[in-house]
């Protein structure tokens, strides 16, 4: 979906949908030298990003963050040697998403995490570890896992009709200890990209990425998940610039 019209012209930055992004991405890591670089610049408040007219998007509702335990056994979580290991901790964000813009469309979402003791975190698909939480939530969650069954490792799209709403979990390897600050993004919830042509022949792409944060009061000595407090919520765009040759 083509929000806007394409000029090749850099003072009018073109806007694509997520799906067509995918492609134009693939294309783009093709011919260009280089790596990715990628940064932060301004902001924008929810409203604004549901207000705006003929844009899909995906309304989210989140819980604070837990941990969980998941014990080896058939298979899962050996160490090196083969041997089961005593445990292994994981941490999980549970959510809702609900598409109430009114219009059908293929979302790629993504979530992403940081914390303050410079750690970084992706989520990951672990069926096992999924098994562990939906079993203490009691209800069936949707995950990556999900989204590789049914899309494959080179198509991570979910469609979603206007008016479906799904409860969600994010997996992510285990907390730093001495973490008392978390920011977790949350990509791909609006199907809007800009994309701008650089002097170069690169491109810049610029996306709008919920960011949620949380913090947890005491030290280290104390590392329950549950302690993790919501602090606050934004909206930010996310810019990655691929070099041109």
């Amino acid at each position: 979906m083509i929000n806007v019209e394409c000029r090749r012209d850099l003072m009018n930055p073109c806007r694509f949908g997520g799906a067509l992004l995918l492609l134009l991405l693939v294309g783009s890591l093709g011919g260009f030298n280089g790596g990715f670089n990628g940064g932060f610049n301004g902001g924008f408040n929810a409203a604004e990003a549901q207000d705006d007219p003929g844009i899909a998007r995906l309304e989210m509702k989140f819980e604070r963050p837990r941990q969980i335990t998941v014990f080896g056994g058939k298979g899962h979580d050996l160490r090196a040697d083969g041997v089961p290991g005593s445990g292994r901790t994981y941490w999980y964000l549970p959510y809702t998403i609900e598409n109430k813009s009114g219009l059908d469309a293929s979302f790629h979402l993504s979530l992403t995490a940081s914390s303050d003791k410079n750690r970084r975190y992706c989520d990951i698909a672990l069926p096992w570890v999924e098994k562990a939480v939906e079993r203490r939530e009691r209800k069936p969650l949707f995950s990556r896992v999900d989204m590789l069954k049914k899309s494959g490792a080179g198509e991570l799209g979910i469609d979603f009709p206007a008016g479906e709403k799904r409860e969600c979990v994010a997996l992510f390897n285990a907390i730093d200890p001495e973490a008392d600050h978390i920011v977790i993004d949350v990509h791909g919830l609006v199907d809007d990209i800009e994309v701008e042509e650089l002097p170069d022949n690169g491109l810049r792409l610029t996306e709008r990425v919920l960011r949620l944060e949380f913090h947890r009061p005491g030290d280290e000595f104390y590392t329950a998940m549950d302690s993790f407090q919501f602090t606050k919520k934004s909206w930010v765009n996310v810019t990655h610039e691929f070099p041109g040759s």
